[in-house]
């Protein structure tokens, strides 16, 4: 079995204190993002909340569409399921298409870890604590994550930044703290102070800026 470390290096940083979940849900119980490249529109990602007494499933879909003058040319959806009892991840399953090639993952609970399988991972027990890497529970920024597309256990040094306005698109702000995240894939996520997610910016492996706008 694999582990991971986190270490917070910007020094004076003060963690978040602990919050539930449900504080990272708005309470529309819907997160949804305009998905830009280089400040182009190619799609939407959104995630949908649905409580039933202590359980808690969050619906996720992407779905991105590059195209070049009229002619697409990459495509990109994602659909993901996770299933919270309380504070607990206790399964998720994701299917990806990435431009033709088909992905998957799915995992478990199996007492204190999860049991993972995806489809360029294989079979394995993940750390204790590890949830998936769907970005819209801060919680991950603390604790091992699980690529949804491959499921494959990621790592990253997690470096807090300041904070700072966010631009919604309907031209609102809101502060929230930057987390630069260093490793494969690096990216930059935003969370408010009640730990809920309202930006993300990442560079695309051709090298173009992917951003998320809160819409």
């Amino acid at each position: 079995m694999r582990t991971v470390t986190r270490r917070a290096i910007l020094a004076g940083f003060t963690a978040l204190p602990f919050r539930p979940i449900s504080a990272a849900i708005p309470g529309a119980g819907r997160l949804a993002f305009r998905a830009e490249r280089n400040g182009a529109a190619i799609g939407t990602h959104i995630l949908t909340f649905a409580r039933q007494g202590e359980m808690l499933q969050v619906d996720i879909a992407v779905d991105y569409l590059v195209k070049f003058g009229p002619i697409p040319v990459f495509r990109y959806k994602l659909t993901a399921r996770e299933t919270w009892r309380g504070e607990t991840l206790m399964a998720i399953t994701a299917q990806t298409n990435n431009d033709g090639d088909a992905y998957f993952m799915r995992a478990t609970r199996q007492g204190d870890a999860l049991a993972v399988e995806g489809s360029k991972s294989g079979r394995y027990l993940a750390p204790e604590g590890t949830i998936a890497a769907t970005h819209w529970n801060r919680r991950q920024l603390d604790a091992p994550m699980i690529n949804p597309q491959t499921g494959v256990l990621l790592r990253y040094a997690v470096t807090p930044g300041p904070v700072e306005p966010v631009a919604f698109a309907d031209g609102t702000t809101r502060a929230a703290r930057r987390y630069g995240l260093a490793g494969t894939d690096p990216l930059d996520l935003w969370y408010d102070e009640t730990g809920e997610w309202l930006a993300l910016r990442a560079l695309a492996k051709d090298g173009s800026e992917i951003r998320y706008i809160r819409s």
